[in-house]
C-alpha cells in the first residue's frame, strides 16, 4: 500500500496507508527562505507575506452566476456551467459574501479513515489575515499527521498553507512541507495573474530515490484555487441544488491548470462533528486539458449558514478512504 498522498479532489483529500518501516533522521530539511534564491527579487517582493492589523469592511457578493438562470430543460440535458466567476479583463473579482460562512480562528479536525480505520488526522485552521502584493489575504493552514500506532510503520507530519484573496477568493501562494518516514519535501507555488503563470518549485529528499529538484512555470487561468483553498471556496460559491446542473472552476495542482466539476446528487442527513447535519451531497470530477482524470469522489457540505465540508470519500485501487469531520474546535 502507498504512503500519504496529497491529491486534488477539489477540495483537498488526503490518503494515508501503510508503507513499511524506515527513518527520515538523515533527510535534509528545507527552509522557507530558500525561495529567495530561486526567483527574481521582484517576484520575491510581490509574494512576500506581511502582517495585517485589521480586516476591511465586508463586501457583498455580486458576480457569482445565479443557478436559477439555467433552465430546467438545460438542467435535464446535464448543463455544465462555466466558472462561477465572470472574467472582466485582468481585474480581480469581488466574491466574498457577508456574512462569510467562516471566520479567522475557525478550527476543524478531520479523521482520515482507510477501510474504516482512523489512520491519521487532518486539522484545518484559519490564521490571522496577511498581506500579499498589497492585497488582504486569508491565511489557511492544514496539518496532516498519523496516529501514534501508525507511526511504528510509517510516520507523517505534513503541513500546507494557502494565502487566499480576502475579497476575490482566489489563491496567491501555496506551500507544502512534508516530513515523513521516507521523504522530506518542500513545495512552493506562486500564482502571478498579471502574467497568467504559476511558478512551481519542488524539492524532495527520499530515502530510496535520493534528492531531486524541479523548477517550472505553467500557464494558468485567472483567479484559480489551490487544493486547500478549494475547501473554503466551495463553502462560499453558489453550488447547484438540483440534479442536472454542474459547476466548474479552475484549480492548480503541482503548478499545472486543472478544472474541477461539482455535480449535485441529493440531500441527506449525516452525523459529523458530534451531531447530525442536513447536507447537500455532490459528485466531484477533475479534468486536465479537457481529459477526465478522476470521478469517484463524493462530497458532503452542511446545509446551514456555516456550510462545513462534512465528509469527502474517494475510491482508490486498493479500496476507498474518507476524510470525515470529527470536531469543530
Amino acid at each position: 500500500m502507498k504512503k500519504l498522498l496529497w491529491q486534488s479532489l477539489a477540495p483537498l483529500v488526503a490518503l494515508i496507508a501503510i508503507v513499511g518501516c524506515s527513518t527520515s533522521s538523515n533527510l535534509r530539511k528545507f527552509q522557507d527562505d530558500d525561495i529567495s534564491r530561486e526567483v527574481s527579487a521582484d517576484l520575491v517582493k510581490k509574494f512576500e507575506v506581511k502582517d495585517v492589523n485589521a480586516l476591511p469592511a465586508a463586501t457583498p457578493i455580486h458576480d457569482v452566476v445565479p443557478l436559477k438562470a439555467v433552465s430546467k430543460k438545460k438542467a435535464r440535458k446535464g448543463k455544465v456551467m462555466p466558472s462561477p466567476t465572470p472574467v472582466i479583463g485582468n481585474v480581480p473579482p469581488i466574491r466574498r459574501v457577508d456574512p462569510t460562512p467562516f471566520q479567522v480562528g475557525e478550527k476543524l479536525e478531520y479523521g482520515i479513515r482507510y477501510v474504516g480505520v482512523t489512520a491519521g488526522y487532518l486539522n484545518l485552521e484559519i490564521l490571522p489575515n496577511k498581506i500579499i502584493n498589497d492585497r488582504n489575504v486569508f491565511h489557511l493552514h492544514a496539518r496532516a499527521r498519523t496516529v501514534k500506532i501508525f507511526e511504528l510503520v510509517y510516520r507523517v507530519d505534513d503541513s500546507i498553507e494557502s494565502f487566499w484573496d480576502y475579497d476575490g477568493l482566489f489563491s496567491h501562494r501555496f506551500t507544502m512541507d512534508l516530513d515523513e518516514s521516507k521523504q522530506s519535501r518542500k513545495l512552493i507555488e506562486l500564482y502571478d495573474y498579471d502574467k497568467k503563470q504559476s511558478f512551481y518549485w519542488n524539492r524532495v529528499d527520499h530515502t530510496e530515490k535520493g534528492f531531486s529538484e524541479t523548477k517550472q512555470q505553467f500557464d494558468i487561468e485567472l483567479w484559480s484555487q489551490d487544493v486547500l483553498s478549494s475547501l473554503y471556496y466551495l463553502r462560499v460559491v453558489n453550488l447547484p441544488s438540483v440534479p442536472g446542473i454542474d459547476i466548474s472552476y479552475p484549480v492548480i495542482l503541482d503548478g499545472k491548470p486543472w478544472r474541477s466539476i461539482i455535480r449535485f446528487l441529493r440531500k441527506e442527513k449525516i452525523y459529523a462533528g458530534g451531531r447530525d447535519f442536513m447536507a447537500n451531497v455532490y459528485r466531484l470530477e477533475n479534468t486536465q486539458n479537457g481529459e477526465l482524470k478522476n470521478k469517484d469522489n463524493t462530497l458532503w457540505i452542511s446545509d446551514d449558514e456555516h456550510r462545513y465540508v462534512l465528509r469527502v470519500e474517494a475510491k482508490v485501487k486498493v479500496g476507498s478512504f474518507a476524510v470525515a469531520l470529527d470536531k469543530i474546535l
